[in-house]
């Protein structure tokens, strides 16, 4: 670094800064000069700048928003992962002016949560409708078998009997052969020998051609011949053990909350004089189907109610009993 030194007469002139303090003489006039210090480099500071104004991105917002309302409607979240993601990206990119990220990250997380329930509840109405439509079905089946119990009713005086008996009071046919005429299958009803059981090779020959009015819907896996449908048999039940005919007058407690038919969750064939015992308290596992949670049954007046399993025991064996004095309502059914 070199020093400029300026004489009186006006020369100026340079020279290495190792000079400086020493003495020199003007090439001009003489005059002796004292060569100057070499001056102090300029300091150099730093200002950092001043830290951007930061806001709460708008996306971030918007995504949490969506999510919660969609978490709570139990709707799609994907439009609150898609705002998420793109609020995460414009963050990133904002280089610290924007702040948010938590909000993002919640309502993409809110966002997911809401599609599995959207797709669980999907899911589970995807088979709803279905199987809705097979209980309907089978409503509509006791439906007839109920009105084809009270047309026998009306043209007998009395409800059919559990079963077909001989003279000496031994079952031979079911009462599902007993109703045929009143299901519009008098035809079928004709080529049964009444006098033979129901596994005789002539009635046998029958078994396979079974009315749809016994086939349950929803039990997929019933075989040729067999049906679930079934009355309960018993001293004060709508069908009694020895075959007795009743008649309207001896339901006491009232056809209306008094079961008729019901389901069986495993099969029995459709002509054989087999149905559900009940002489003691029944257990709730003795009746059911292959319905979700419960199972149809057709009461003495001909309308149908689904039961619940979780009804109560001792309201459930009172609607079996037609005589048994239980004051019943009928909303716990």
């Amino acid at each position: 670094m070199s020093i400029v030194v300026s004489c009186e007469c006006g020369q100026t002139f340079e020279t290495d800064n190792t000079n400086a303090g020493r003495r020199a003489r003007c090439s001009v006039c003489g005059h002796v000069l004292t060569v100057p210090a070499a001056p102090r480099a300029a300091e150099v500071f730093y200002i950092p700048p001043e830290p951007p104004v930061q806001a709460t991105c708008r996306k971030a917002i918007t995504s949490i928003l969506l999510s919660t309302f969609f978490f709570i409607g139990c709707l799609s979240g994907l439009p609150a992962i898609v705002v998420g993601l793109a609020a995460l990206k414009e963050i990133r990119q904002s280089g610290g002016r924007l702040r948010g990220r938590k909000l993002a990250i919640a309502g993409i997380v809110l966002g997911v949560m809401s599609c599995i329930l959207t797709y669980a509840f999907l899911a589970q109405t995807a088979i709803h409708p279905r199987e809705a439509a097979r209980r309907a079905q089978c409503v509509n089946n006791l439906k007839q078998i109920g009105l084809a119990m009270h047309n026998y009713l009306s043209e007998h005086g009395v409800l059919p009997t559990a079963a077909i008996s001989d003279s000496n009071g031994k079952p031979l046919l079911s009462w599902r052969v007993a109703i045929l005429s009143y299901l519009e299958s008098g035809s079928l009803y004709s080529e049964f020998q009444l006098d033979e059981p129901w596994n005789s090779p002539h009635n046998l020959a029958l078994l396979d051609r079974m009315p749809n009015v016994y086939r349950c819907p929803s039990h997929d896996d019933l075989d040729n011949g067999m049906t679930s449908y079934v009355a309960v048999v018993g001293p004060n039940t709508a069908f009694t053990a020895d075959f007795k005919p009743l008649s309207l007058r001896d339901f006491t407690d009232g056809t209306a909350t008094t079961l008729l038919i019901g389901e069986l969750r495993h099969q029995v064939p459709w002509t054989k004089p087999q149905d559900m015992p009940f002489d003691v308290p029944l257990p709730l596992n003795g009746l059911g189907s292959h319905h979700k949670d419960g199972f149809n049954a057709l009461f003495g007046d001909g309308h149908v109610r689904f039961l619940k399993d979780t009804i109560s025991p001792q309201v459930f064996n009172a609607i079996l009993t037609r005589n048994g004095n239980e004051a019943i309502a009928t909303d716990p059914l």
